[in-house]
């Protein structure tokens, strides 16, 4: 879809929403609706005629617009292509290599609450400890931090007397082909971008065979 196309769309779709509780617009109150002189928009109405995607008629009112069959249809389609592309899973993928860590991890899934939560929400027991991951390309990192604009699946944060567990987001994901297995990000976090831990009920490394240095591709499905 091109510019021009993009531009009838939007007007299409201001025509339908401003007009939706009566039968039309005038083309007056199109000029205030789109924040454009007259002259503009009769000339966009004219170009949007000729093609066949609105009807306008005179009144004592002014000049009235109409929706045609052929524009409502276009918007019909183009609402569902926006649909799909809103829906439509995709696939993130993470290339990195196996660093080691300083044993945080093995700390974090040992506590009974997110060891249960994880058992809960994700339909394994991790093992404890994570696969540390250092991400080499662009396109990994770009990766990594869009999900953190991705809700994800959450642990909350849980209070106890002396002490507070902090929030973590995961995401379901296949290290090298083996699964289950999940992205952890905890939502107070002190690892880079650069940085993915990994758990999945396996000790991966022995799974894997893998050791520091080694290359491995994560796929997350969001």
């Amino acid at each position: 879809m091109n510019s021009k196309e993009i531009e009838a769309v939007c007007i299409l779709a201001k025509i339908i929403s401003f007009s939706k509780d009566k039968e039309c617009i005038t083309q007056l109150e199109l000029s205030k609706l789109l924040e454009i002189s007259q002259q503009s928009v009769s000339r966009k109405l004219n170009e949007l005629e000729e093609i066949g995607l609105i009807s306008k008629s005179e009144t004592k009112n002014g000049t009235t617009v109409r929706l045609t069959n052929k524009g409502e249809e276009l918007l019909l389609n183009c609402m569902e292509m926006i649909k799909e592309a809103i829906e439509t899973r995709r696939e993130l993928k993470f290339k990195g290599k196996v660093v080691s860590g300083l044993g945080e991890g093995k700390i974090f899934l040992s506590i009974k609450y997110y060891e249960e939560q994880i058992s809960q929400k994700m339909g394994f027991l991790p093992y404890p400890g994570t696969l540390n991951l250092t991400l080499y390309d662009r396109t990994s990192i770009e990766n990594r931090i869009m999900l953190d604009s991705i809700p994800g699946i959450l642990i909350p944060e849980h209070k106890f007397e002396d002490r507070v567990l902090g929030a973590v987001k995961m995401f379901p994901a296949t290290v090298s082909g083996i699964s289950p297995a999940a992205i952890i990000i905890p939502l107070r976090t002190v690892h880079p971008k650069s940085v993915i831990e990994v758990i999945s009920p396996y000790f991966i490394r022995d799974k894997l065979m893998l050791k520091d240095g080694d290359e491995v591709e994560v796929i997350v499905m969001t």
